[in-house]
């Protein structure tokens, strides 16, 4: 499916108009459901194609992601995908340490000083993905890429920029068509 289809079936598949508070706190009169399009095996494979080229361009271009890292929950399916399709080892990135077993927040083998590309979904106030940054940060990996799905064009950009990430989205909102006005 090439890049313009896969926005539209993405806006199709994932797109709902109502009252929606995001995990930023904001309200908004649209959401895109990211489980929606994440549990869409056609989409799911269309966007894991489109990243999984974003990331082997800059593989090309030097940057040596040594693994892929997601936070939890909606960023694992799409890390696992591009896992597969890139033959990178993934981390999970807990919100919080879980209080049992090992007690890990990051899951997965890692040496300190690897390089890390962080994969999202959807990036608002870019909230979720700077946490995951500082915990992988916290266990001396290098983290400075943040490859996303859909930016929201919300200050999700600046913010991640603020933390020393550079915001790499598969599609903008505007992209997409979506607009305050929509």
């Amino acid at each position: 499916m090439e890049k313009e289809a896969l926005g539209r079936a993405l806006v199709a598949t994932a797109y709902l108009e109502g009252d929606f508070v995001l995990r930023s706190g904001r309200r908004s009169r649209y959401y895109l459901d990211k489980y929606l399009f994440e549990t869409d095996p056609r989409v799911l494979r269309g966007v894991v194609y489109e990243m999984a080229m974003m990331i082997r361009n800059e593989l090309a271009r030097g940057n040596p992601y040594e693994r892929l890292a997601a936070p939890e929950l909606g960023g694992i399916v799409l890390g696992a995908g591009l896992s597969l399709e890139l033959g990178l080892p993934l981390l999970l990135v807990r919100k919080l340490a879980k209080d049992y077993g090992t007690q890990k927040r990051i899951e997965g083998r890692f040496v300190p000083g690897e390089t890390v590309a962080l994969v999202e979904d959807i990036v608002t106030s870019g909230g979720a993905a700077i946490q995951a940054a500082e915990a992988l940060r916290q266990q001396e990996l290098v983290v400075e890429d943040l490859f996303c799905v859909v930016d929201r064009e919300e200050g999700g950009a600046e913010a991640v920029a603020e933390a020393g990430l550079r915001l790499r989205p598969l599609f903008t909102a505007s992209e997409l068509g979506i607009s305050a006005a929509r």
